[in-house]
């Protein structure tokens, strides 16, 4: 693929522009405002698009001259403003409108036009070489790296940090604006939240904390941050060098909740270390052809039938399984079977080969008819807790039938705790305080949970206990319980809205 066609798909699959209001907050939140004197500061924009930030870092760089008396020279106002623009097409749009706010706030139109080369560069910010900025806002491109054009792929991936080339572009474009920020500027950014939650981010915030800088969420979820809709969720980042004052920032739930989860974690320690598991339901492929009603059950031998969960079968404190069920083409031992040994399992997956052969994601055509995942011996143990991977309220709900979970929900085995005062501890608020302090929020108050999240939800070891402790969360008598949990967690159970 050619340069010029590869920028043409990238701009395709990522040209969502910033709305104005909120190009405005992230000017706001790092300092870049008409009544501070911006003579000596240096403003970047790394993605400039069509404009939105650029447009008003400018008016507000112009207003600022006006305000403390300073010359509206070439000299001086020139070194004020760094931008990047990769796509022609969109580099020509916000040069349009660079030179049409200038002459409209009475730039000469000679200056405009230098002011508009020396500004706006048709180039990849990716591969230049950092210079200097003392504030940085930006609406960086969120595309998946497996999703880009491979020619420029291939290209960041000789010239940028390998830490910054895994998961989303986002993460590079911060990256490399830390290092033009890295003598003491700010950098405020509308980005997919997805990185910051999953694992291909841990590298880069880790490096980031190493640096000296301080990321803080300074809006987890922006009212319209776009000039249109889009299905990506959005949160406004900003990171500055540790001990930088940090503008304009309301107080911060999701701080609160880490700071608690921090504490309980330190004196309880997590899910993981008390020795509980975690797994997401298995991955069955080609839609719903592994499942079935009740009634067609009889089609398989009953050894490969289990009951199968979806999240609305999760109605009450335990599983109802009566709604569907599914077929396990894995023995006990977890084992593939051989389709020949189970002659009734054998016509059944026949009639449907064509579909489960077609499977994109399945490579192992010989075997075809197996599940995307495997279903180890670990699901055939219990009991366990289900929870949703989405949900606006964290709850688990036991399950005592070995049912096979939908790909959607989480299990949890409960280790050394018994099944049912795991149930109680985790509903009283300790997941509730992990989706606070981790889990990316979603619209209308939902939540995703990762594996990851959950295996450091605060939890204390089972024996290690006092026996009091333990007959105060086993106790039927509520208060008991209450005044136990509370002891032991610091907020009554169900408490944690205070967060």
């Amino acid at each position: 693929m050619e340069l010029h066609a590869a920028i043409e798909q990238l701009h395709d699959r990522c040209a969502i522009y910033t709305s104005g209001p909120t190009a405005a907050r992230l000017l706001d939140l790092i300092g870049w405002n008409s009544d501070a004197d911006l003579s000596r500061a240096v403003f970047l924009e790394p993605c400039a698009g069509e404009g939105s930030i650029l447009l008003e870092g400018v008016r507000r760089l112009l207003h600022s001259f006006r305000t403390h008396g300073r010359a509206l020279s070439l000299s001086d106002l020139s070194p004020r403003i760094k931008s990047f623009e990769l796509h022609p097409g969109a580099a020509a749009t916000v040069r349009r409108l660079l030179r049409n706010l200038l002459i409209k706030e009475s730039i000469a139109p000679q200056l405009a036009d230098q002011l508009v080369l020396d500004w706006v560069s048709e180039r990849d910010f990716l591969l230049e070489t950092p210079e200097r900025a003392t504030h940085v806002a930006a609406n960086p491109p969120y595309v998946r790296w497996k999703n880009l054009p491979a020619i420029l792929a291939d290209v960041y991936r000789e010239i940028l940090p390998t830490m910054s080339t895994r998961g989303d572009l986002s993460v590079a474009f911060l990256n490399r604006m830390q290092e033009w920020a890295s003598d003491g500027g700010s950098i405020a950014a509308l980005t997919s939240d997805r990185w910051m939650f999953a694992q291909y981010g841990d590298a880069f915030l880790r490096d980031t904390k190493l640096r000296g800088w301080t990321i803080t969420v300074a809006d987890e979820r922006p009212a319209d941050p776009f000039m249109k809709e889009v299905g990506a969720y959005s949160a406004i980042v900003l990171l500055t060098p540790s001990g930088k004052s940090v503008h304009h920032l309301s107080s911060n739930k999701r701080e609160k909740a880490q700071a608690m989860q921090r504490d309980l974690l330190a004196r309880h320690g997590s899910l993981h270390e008390a020795g509980c598991t975690v797994r997401v339901g298995p991955a069955l492929g080609s839609g719903r052809t592994f499942i079935l009603d009740p009634d067609d059950a009889d089609e398989v031998e009953d050894e490969l039938i289990r009951p199968f969960v979806e999240r609305k079968d999760l109605l009450g404190s335990v599983v109802d399984t009566e709604r569907l069920r599914v077929v396990v083409p894995y023995d006990r031992g977890g084992v593939l079977i051989d389709p020949a040994h189970w002659p009734r399992f054998a016509k059944w997956v026949e009639r449907r080969r064509e579909a489960l052969s077609n499977r994109s994601q399945f490579r192992e055509k010989d075997q075809y008819w197996r599940t995307i995942d495997a279903v180890p011996t670990l699901w055939s143990s219990g009991p366990k807790l289900l929870m949703p991977e989405l949900c606006n309220k964290p709850f688990v709900t036991i399950d005592r039938t070995q049912a096979i979970p939908a790909h959607s929900l989480y299990a949890i085995w409960p280790g050394e705790w018994p099944v049912d005062v795991l149930q109680r501890v985790l509903n009283g608020g300790l997941l509730e305080i992990t989706a606070k302090a981790e889990a990316p929020a979603l619209k209308q108050g939902w939540m995703r949970f990762y594996k990851r999240f959950l295996l450091r939800t605060p939890l204390p070891q089972w024996s290690k206990l006092s026996l009091a402790h333990r007959k105060g969360l086993s106790s039927d008598a509520l208060e008991e319980f209450e005044e136990t949990f509370e002891g032991l967690f610091g907020f009554a159970p169900g408490a944690t809205s205070l967060v």
